[in-house]
């Protein structure tokens, strides 16, 4: 009963030990993490801050085109008018498109909505002309600037990229914090503070409706916009306007207030986290959001045969067409809407319908995503932003201070008071009078942008199982269950070091079975004494045991 007894203990022991250590090992492999927010006084840089006018072209350009077409709205007829490179590449593009959009405008009106854009333009003008001939200037669009108290150094601190919707953008990367004399903190007036010129009172006003063809994106959320697209993100890192930021009108005040954070995640197996973009090639700071805009891009490559203009190129692709691209158009349809004209406009359409299909299809699909490795970094800085308006300038005595601080100590107008700048020279001495200070003013737009809170919100991930914890929770079910700890471990390892030492030893012997029968017959013949005295010699086994678990070395000796 004892026996049936204990063998139902060892078996329920053993189970439970099977079972507890299928569960610690499944929760081992399972790499689960733990997440730690804490908020410290971390450093972190200063925000990169980028701007656009969204007004995507400089209005002494807008103005120009416009005239032009007042005098005669054939474009064919202004190609090599004018000494303004963009405008001379402007008609020429135009003039294709001009006699298929008098044909068949009303039977393909969606195709000639999707095609007159921004966009278009910027696929098939180079754009270093249109940058240095028709994109809003720095000089024109930022009036004065200071961080910290100290004045920019325009040269220096700006940094000019190119964006297929707004043209010309600017991104302000803050100095070195050694080479400010002040230390920075918290607050608006340790902030980066800049006035803008945005607005478009300037343009010209037809009596009649007209629209300059590619200036304005069809469905698109942000067209007949004025003011300024600001986006703040990490430095060296690329922006994507046209995804995020936030709008600033003209003839307002808006502040921007900072709370940075840092994440840093926990890598394989816990966690998918990179600090390398698959696409790209290692020369600024890995971000999520290009890597998952070039793995779109990737996929428009493969299912369309073209790239789409308004995603990151990928530098193994830079030979691929361009899905806006026009160069198949003959000059002949310059002049005339034929049929093979009208065959190259659909399938420029065709191209830019499968652009957008597969990335509606991806941003509905996020597995597909998945598949190009676009993790999340796994050292981030991130900035939440507070965003605020307030109307600027004030009316009266504060508005007139507002206009002193442009025209008079800035000198607004005079900076383009130089011979290839006359033109716009002109212009703004007429606008911007001082008796239409309070009309002109509302074209301006100031921005404040600082750090709210200087403390850090600092987000960890790190292995929530580690191997130390299984170890000791596999010694703590052994113990429990069956009983065995280091200890026994050592000593049954050590018997089976001293057997089979003694297996190799060489003096292990099998005992011929003639020897076997002779010692049993001989211990069976004698006295209790001579038993006694026979098992004594022979290392105290008696006939009734298996020849095995003798003594096979001195019985052996001793037979033999």
């Amino acid at each position: 009963m004892a026996r049936v007894f204990w063998a139902l203990v060892c078996i329920l022991a053993g189970a439970m030990f099977c079972l507890q250590m299928s569960e610690v090992l499944q929760r081992f492999f399972s790499y689960p993490k733990k997440i730690t927010v804490e908020v410290v006084p971390t450093p972190v840089p200063f925000p990169s801050i980028s701007i656009c006018n969204m007004r995507n072209m400089d209005v002494f350009v807008l103005n120009t085109l416009n005239r032009m077409f007042l005098e005669d709205d054939k474009p064919y007829n202004h190609i090599n008018a004018s000494d303004n490179t963009f405008i001379n590449e402007y008609m020429k593009l135009v003039a294709k498109y001009a006699p298929l959009f008098w044909t068949y405008q009303e039977s393909h009106a969606k195709v000639f909505q999707e095609v007159f854009s921004r966009t278009t333009f910027s696929a098939n003008i180079a754009h270093d002309i249109i940058a240095a001939n028709a994109g809003v200037q720095l000089e024109g669009f930022v009036v004065n600037c200071h961080y910290a108290g100290h004045r920019c150094n325009n040269s220096r601190d700006f940094r000019h990229f190119f964006d297929p919707y707004y043209f010309n953008c600017y991104t302000y990367e803050a100095p070195d914090p050694s080479e400010i004399d002040d230390s920075l903190s918290e607050g608006i007036e340790n902030g980066w503070s800049a006035i803008l010129l945005s607005g478009s009172g300037m343009l010209d006003q037809n009596d009649e409706i007209r629209m300059l063809p590619g200036l304005h994106e069809w469905r698109s959320a942000v067209s007949a916009s004025e003011g300024v697209r600001v986006v703040i993100h990490p430095p060296n890192t690329t922006p994507y306007p046209f995804t995020e930021g936030f709008d600033v009108p003209p003839g307002f005040s808006a502040s921007f207030g900072i709370h940075p954070r840092r994440n840093f995640r926990v890598g394989q197996p816990h966690g998918n986290c990179s600090n390398n973009n698959p696409f790209g090639d290692g020369s600024e700071r890995y971000r999520l959001m290009a890597c998952q805009k070039m793995c779109v891009q990737h996929y428009i490559i493969n299912g369309c045969g073209c790239t789409d203009v308004g995603l990151p190129m990928l530098p193994k692709y830079k030979d691929i067409i361009r899905c806006r691209n026009d160069d198949q158009f003959p000059d002949e349809c310059m002049f005339n809407a034929t049929q093979k004209c009208l065959d190259i406009l659909l399938a420029m359409h065709t191209r830019i319908t499968c652009s957008r299909e597969i990335k509606s299809r991806l941003t509905k699909n996020t597995t597909a995503l998945q598949d190009c490795q676009c993790h999340p970094p796994c050292d981030e800085v991130a900035y939440d932003v507070s965003y605020s308006l307030s109307k600027w300038p004030a009316a009266g005595y504060e508005g007139d201070a507002a206009y002193f601080d442009v025209f008079g100590i800035e000198q607004f107008t005079m900076r383009f008071n130089k011979s290839n700048t006359l033109g716009k020279f002109d212009m703004f001495q007429d606008y911007f009078k001082i008796e239409n200070r309070a009309e002109s003013m509302k074209d301006f737009a100031r921005l404040n942008v600082y750090i709210a809170d200087s403390n850090v919100l600092k987000t960890t991930e790190s292995p929530d199982y580690t191997q130390n914890q299984l170890v000791s929770d596999i010694g703590g079910q052994l113990g429990l269950w069956v009983g065995i700890s280091i200890i026994t471990l050592t000593e049954v390892l050590e018997l089976l070091v001293d057997v089979f030492r003694f297996v190799t030893s060489g003096k292990y012997r099998r005992i011929p079975r003639a020897c076997r029968d002779d010692y049993s017959v001989s211990v069976a013949g004698m006295t209790s004494e001579q038993q006694q005295q026979q098992q004594q010699q022979y290392g105290g086994y008696s006939s009734g045991m298996a020849w095995a678990e003798i003594d096979v070395l001195r019985y052996g000796e001793s037979k033999l």
